[in-house]
């Protein structure tokens, strides 16, 4: 058989490089974490808030890290001017560990409202340290630590695909046995770059949700989303899926190429196949990481 195109017949092998974003083919070098660091310094506050937030719902965080995670997320929240989960996620490092302060590097502004988030949390009774064996600060001093967190899970099944310009009717059911949820966001966007624009969805009563994405973001070669379960302040606790692994729906064109093929930006030219092989090339320094893929013919 002979695959063509255009009016064009194909080779029987065809290699293509897609680029990838570095953030999303990072090399074991380099952590979330490092990267919520970078986009803060860089004042990509909007990025690396969606960083540290996918950061921060991942097991296996050290305690350093963890409140390191917390105090960027503080730091960011601040500079957007999202005041109520710039003051959560202080309360959370104050939590974690009493005697933290803030970096004299940082602004007056910024240091007068942790100077206040302490003393509002101190005149309640430094809410969530709890009682049991003491810790140790990074003071040097002793702390009571954090008592562990109820589980929260979201339930919830992707679609495969839908149609072009759409809406995809979205559910999801929260368990929360310990409360602590107070919205689900939905986080959404077209094909696989940009920042996810958000929107809270509906309580339907019994711990269920439900949400729209709206039609003109459903377009080819596909959409992705996550859900993000958030406390009072909008801190997230549990996530379905998150930047660095969304979940996808497929948006096929009639009579067009796969969406797989698109993505990274670049497309493949690409007729009958019988195999397809994928290489990834990690990042250096500056560069981005390459995906190469290699179609085979009949």
């Amino acid at each position: 058989m002979r695959p063509a195109l255009l009016g064009l017949s194909l080779a029987v092998a065809l290699s293509s490089t897609v680029i990838v974003s570095p953030a999303f083919a990072q090399s074991g070098q380099r952590s979330l974490l490092q990267l919520g660091q970078r986009q803060y310094d860089e004042l990509h506050y909007e990025e690396a808030v969606q960083t540290l937030s996918a950061a921060i719902i991942r097991a296996g965080n050290s305690r350093p890290d963890e409140l390191r995670i917390y105090e960027l997320l503080a730091y960011s929240y601040q500079a957007l001017q999202r005041n109520d989960e710039a003051e959560g996620a202080w309360r959370l490092v104050l939590a974690r560990d009493p005697a933290r302060q803030v970096s004299q590097d940082v602004s007056p502004r910024v240091q007068q409202f942790f100077s206040r988030v302490r003393e509002r949390w101190e005149a309640e009774g430094r809410p969530g340290v709890a009682t049991a064996q003491p810790t140790t600060n990074t003071n040097g001093t002793q702390a009571s630590p954090v008592a562990p967190p109820s589980e929260v899970r979201i339930e919830h099944r992707s679609p495969p695909q839908q149609q072009r310009g759409r809406a995809v009717a979205l559910t999801a059911t929260v368990v929360d046995p310990g409360s602590r949820v107070a919205r689900l966001v939905l986080a959404y966007r077209h094909n696989n770059s940009g920042i996810f624009r958000r929107v809270d969805a509906r309580g339907q009563g019994g711990g269920a949700f439900a949400v729209t994405l709206p039609g003109e973001t459903v377009r080819p070669p596909l959409v992705e989303y996550y859900f993000e379960a958030v406390d009072a302040t909008g801190i997230p606790v549990h996530a379905r899926g998150d930047a660095f692994a969304p979940l996808r729906i497929a948006v096929p064109e009639p009579g067009g190429i796969p969406w797989w093929v698109w993505v990274g930006g670049s497309v493949l030219v690409a007729g009958a196949v019988t195999g397809i092989v994928v290489g990834v090339v990690a990042s250096q320094g500056s560069q981005p990481a390459t995906l190469n893929i290699t179609v085979v013919g009949n």
